[in-house]
């Protein structure tokens, strides 16, 4: 019998189930309670043995996430050979979004050369077996509109926006301390005043 790995934790912004196979980062989910994110990872195992993970990278790089610490969730290997070629592809697409920024249902149709399948890659985004680090969330409607979200809904998909915002102004604060530190690479970057060049 096939063995999958899982682990439940909480984070701030709900229970994070993680089932995890030999190939990677199988399954990914957020529920309200820690009852909910097991019953869906049973539900996505039937027939299978679930053991429990003692593995750690996959559960630090998220809470490291979700914290708005940093974002290295394209690190994380994951395992889909079994789905389709059609979502595999959406899916890619998705992953390839910025932190912090949102593409169309129709970006994402375009972008996998299926322009006219833009409500087919709607339904892939409601499929998606591994929510934030394929971050779905930031697909949004072409009018601007959320659109829905698996993991919470709008509101859920609100607090992740504000929680990549946070990331990304955590990296320019970073960024501008690294630039002001003696000795530092970026730092020799910056010149005093007697040192910029006079205009002639």
């Amino acid at each position: 019998m096939s063995k999958y790995l899982y682990d439940i934790f909480y984070t701030r912004v709900g229970w994070i189930g993680v089932l995890n196979s030999v190939n990677g980062l199988r399954f990914c989910v957020l529920k309200k309670t820690a009852f909910q994110a097991f019953a869906a990872i049973k539900a996505e195992t039937m027939g299978f043995c679930l053991v429990p993970s003692t593995e750690t990278y996959v559960k630090v790089t998220l809470q490291n996430y979700i914290a708005g610490i940093e974002d290295n969730l394209r690190s994380i290997t994951i395992d889909l050979t079994a789905k389709s070629k059609f979502y595999l592809d959406a899916w890619e697409a998705c992953r390839n979004i910025p932190l912090g920024e949102t593409r169309s249902y129709a970006w994402v149709a375009n972008e996998i050369g299926r322009p006219k399948s833009h409500r087919a890659i709607g339904r892939a985004m409601a499929c998606n077996p591994i929510l934030i680090v394929i971050p779905c969330h930031r697909v949004i409607r072409s009018d601007g509109g959320l659109g829905g979200y698996s993991g919470g809904g709008p509101d859920v998909k609100n607090i992740l926006f504000e929680l990549e915002a946070e990331i990304k102004s955590n990296r320019h604060s970073k960024l501008l301390s690294q630039r002001w530190l003696p000795g530092s690479s970026l730092g020799h970057t910056l010149l005093s005043s007697d040192q910029v060049p006079k205009s002639r």
